[in-house]
């Protein structure tokens, strides 16, 4: 790794774009969290990159790791770390913040309903009140092996997000707490909740065919075929309709081909989906 040789300057040339100096910031970052056991003299250069990250809440970090590297190394990695996941997300400082307001506002909606199939702890005291229970449809015994799988592992999905919820309260209410602390745990829950509202909807609106099933396995590859297109459908239109940035043509038809495969295959959307599709300029078929 010849960005960590002796006599090499931490400091971009002068000549050098915002951007390109961004970007060498953390390649710099990847680079030393590679290190497998790194000297006193490139710990002093990682604290270094550190205070460039935050100079006002790594100084302390950093005077210290001038004066006993060694003792910082722990400190000094797990904050990179940090900061790395958010310059890979290409979050700035106030994105930081709203993506983590954003996601603990969804996410307490998301726990404060909480599946049937959870068992509660009637001794337990939770973090975010329960305002409702999350049911089976009543025709969940005739649903097809995958769409019933469909709420168990949202059940799954419900109970990981919860103790991340706990995990980063707990963060939360440590003295210096600040957003960049959070915001890899926030990720992961932001991950957790889109898959499960996707689930939650292909499970609510799955139409169960009159007609009798046929036992050939045809009939159940094509089922498994539809229930994978419908997710994958499902996800491509979350993310299209929350994406910050003008959509290219490219993610324009990629969007676009998402909503007919729903309406083709007869899934419901939505108002505030629909909505908002519009608002990007794709209007939902008539049938």
């Amino acid at each position: 790794m010849s960005r960590w040789r002796e006599g090499t300057s931490l400091s971009p040339p002068f000549y050098l774009k915002h951007n390109d100096m961004d970007n060498i910031l953390t390649t710099q970052i990847q680079q030393f969290l590679q290190l497998g056991k790194p000297t006193e003299e490139q710990i002093r250069e990682g604290a270094t990159l550190l205070l460039r990250c935050n100079p006002q809440r790594e100084r302390a970090i950093y005077n210290s790791a001038m004066t006993r590297p060694k003792s910082m190394l722990p400190w000094i990695k797990a904050d990179l770390k940090k900061y790395l996941g958010i310059r890979q997300r290409g979050l700035t400082t106030p994105q930081v913040e709203k993506f983590n307001q954003e996601t603990i506002a969804a996410v307490k909606q998301t726990l404060s309903n909480v599946p049937v199939t959870v068992e509660q702890d009637s001794g337990e005291t939770p973090l975010i009140p329960q305002l409702g229970i999350r049911g089976l449809r009543p025709d969940h015994d005739q649903l097809p092996e995958n769409i019933q799988a469909l709420f168990s592992r949202n059940t799954e999905r419900w109970k990981s997000m919860r103790k991340l919820h706990t995990q980063l309260a707990q963060m939360i209410a440590r003295p210096g707490y600040a957003a960049c602390d959070g915001n890899e745990i926030c990720y992961q829950l932001r991950q957790l909740d889109t898959a499960l509202r996707n689930d939650y909807e292909a499970y609510d609106s799955f139409v169960i065919d009159d007609k009798k099933p046929s036992a050939s396995a045809d009939r159940v590859d094509v089922f498994t075929d539809n229930v994978k297109t419908i997710q994958t459908a499902r996800a491509a239109v979350s993310r299209g309709i929350a994406r910050k940035t003008p959509h290219t043509k490219e993610s324009f038809e990629k969007l676009e081909n998402a909503v007919k495969a729903l309406v083709a295959l007869k899934q419901k959307l939505k108002p505030a989906t629909v909505e908002k599709l519009a608002a990007i300029g794709i209007t939902i078929p008539r049938k």
